[in-house]
């Protein structure tokens, strides 16, 4: 557990975005979390399907493809490399569906933390799931800014 640990000291949940060892932790933990290894070219989340989890990719590659329907191909959207966190827009807004794929490249491993873990975090160490929360937020809205500036 102690190299998951180090291994999320990067992107949305080191140290300088705010979060600290004691919240990695616990994130770590088992009882907050899993880790999946995933092959090469296995969908992680489909576009459109609900989803009740959170991932932080911990190694690998992934990608974000979108499809707008059958006939048109994939588009790629990002890459999303260790640091970064997936299906955010679905798990915190539970009316939503995956709004693009995600797809395993190499080495993926990824750090998924459920809706009920997440509430059990929430319950048991509130400072602590405060601190992701927040640490969260900054992403999206980082996110965000980068997609504004797209289209300004």
């Amino acid at each position: 557990m102690s190299e998951t640990i180090e291994l999320l000291n990067c992107g949305l949940l080191s140290e300088t975005s705010g979060v600290h060892e004691e919240t990695r932790a616990l994130l770590a933990s088992e009882n907050f979390s899993e880790l999946i290894k995933y092959d090469e070219d296995t969908i992680i989340l489909q576009q459109g399907q609900e989803s009740d989890s959170l991932y932080f990719a911990i190694s690998g590659l992934f990608h974000a493809v979108s499809h707008a329907n059958e006939q048109t191909p994939q588009r790629l959207l990002g890459r999303i490399e260790p640091g970064e966190f997936i299906a955010e827009i679905s798990f915190f807004d539970q009316t939503s569906h995956a709004s693009a794929s995600v797809k395993a490249m190499k080495n993926a491993i990824l750090l998924r933390i459920s809706r009920p873990n997440y509430n059990a975090l929430r319950k048991a160490h509130p400072v602590q799931a405060l601190e992701l929360t927040c640490a969260l937020a900054a992403g999206m809205a980082s996110r965000l800014r980068v997609a504004n500036e797209k289209v300004l």
